[in-house]
This record gives C-alpha cells, structure tokens and sequence, in this order.
C-alpha cells in the first residue's frame, strides 16, 4: 500500500474539521461534488464559446481545444495504467488510520468503491483542461485553475474520496500530457492530419468534437464503463 505522507494527513484533517458544522453545508458539498455539470459541463460550455468566439487566433485556439481534448484521452488513459501499476491506496474515507467523517448525506457504501485513490482520474482530466486554457491564454487559465480548485478538488477531499497527493499525482499527469501534446500540435504540426479532415468533413469532425465533449462533461463515465465492460466483463 501507497504510504500516507504527512502533508496529506495534515490537509485532510484540517478540511475534515468543517464536516459535521451544517447539514446544509454538507449537502451542498456532496451535490458538487457530483454534479457533472457544473464540473465538466461548465468547462466544455467554455470551450465551446472559445472555439466560435469571434478573435484573430482564431485557427491557434481550435488547434490548441483540439490537442487538449486528445490531451485529456491520453492522460486518462496513462492514469488508468498507473492505477494498475502502483500498489493500492485505500480512499481517506476507508483509512481507518485516519478517523475521517463524511458529510451527513454520504453513503460510505454508495460512494467509496474498491478502486485505489491514487492517482485522482478527477484531477488527471480537470488539470488537462487548465493545461490546455493556459495555452490559449493565460487569463482563461487562471481562471479555470480557481474553478477547479474550488469546484473538483475541495470538494472531493471534503468528502474524503482522495487524498492531496492523489489530486497532486493527477494533475502532473494531466499538465504534463497534455501541455505535450498542446505543444507538439503547434511546433511540430502533430495534428495537422486530423485538422485538415475536419476542414474536409466538418459533419463527423464536429460531431466528435461534440462526443468528447459531452463525455467531458460526464467526466469520461461513459468511456471508463466501456472500457471496464470490455477488460472485465462488468
């Protein structure tokens, strides 16, 4: 098992002492926490709105949404790889070590699963997206970093579904894959291919486009329970 760094201990344990003051607070933290739209679904609105908005990069942007959406797939797709290759981190919810409590309205047995924490796919996929804004400007990145760190990350250590370096480990992946990605798009032409077909058969570009993005704003269920039907039969 992943060893418990202090830093994480430190954390959890200072956020968990809001649990338990309000049930309304509780309640409201456990909606967000698993409201897709207003994670994924107000980032994939943003995106759409940089994509048409009227402005001279106009053909930078649309490279930059495009190299950051497959940015997103190939880094869920490494993070799923180093949940099976790291040893298993129980959630801070089923550390008993930890002495953590849920909000009042959380099922311990509805919300916490077998699957290890680390690294968060959460924080793998909302980082991706910051990563990506970052390159189209500096202002929309800033501004989707304080998002997700109020709207994802927060609320998920409040209910004790990760610990920080899990969030952490995440968001290295996502910067880090899909900064690459973003930059081997604009230096080295990498998606050209793909761009030029969307030039050519605007119909099912967009209609992928359109997929992806939904799928960001269900944060990727769909593909991950495919996924797990294919490799594992449920």
């Amino acid at each position: 098992m992943l060893p418990l760094f202090t830093f994480d201990r430190v954390i959890l344990e200072s956020v968990n002492t809001l649990v338990h003051k309000s049930l309304k607070f509780d309640s409201f933290v456990a909606f967000l926490s698993g409201s897709h739209l207003l994670k994924g679904g107000v980032l994939a609105f943003f995106m759409w709105w940089l994509w048409f908005r009227p402005q001279p990069d106009v053909a930078r942007t649309r490279n930059v949404i495009v190299a950051l959406l497959v940015g997103c797939l190939l880094s869920m797709a490494v993070t799923k790889v180093l949940i099976r290759v790291f040893p298993g981190r129980p959630r801070p919810m089923d550390n008993t070590e930890m002495h953590l409590v849920t909000p009042y309205t959380v099922d311990r047995k509805t919300t916490s699963n077998d699957a290890s924490s680390f690294p968060s796919d959460h924080a793998t996929m909302f980082f991706a997206l910051v990563a990506g804004f970052w390159a189209i400007s500096r202002r929309y990145g800033l501004l989707a970093l304080l998002y997700v760190l109020v709207v994802v990350c927060l609320p998920r250590l409040f209910m004790s579904l990760h610990y920080p370096s899990d969030m952490l480990a995440g968001g290295i992946v996502g910067i880090g894959v899909t900064s690459l990605v973003v930059w081997l798009t604009l230096h080295k032409h990498l998606l050209d291919p793909l761009l030029r077909w969307g030039q050519r058969y605007p119909g099912p570009f967009y209609a992928g486009i359109f997929l992806l993005t939904y799928q960001l704003g269900e944060t990727f269920d769909g593909i991950k329970s495919i996924l797990s039907y294919v490799l594992h039969g449920n």
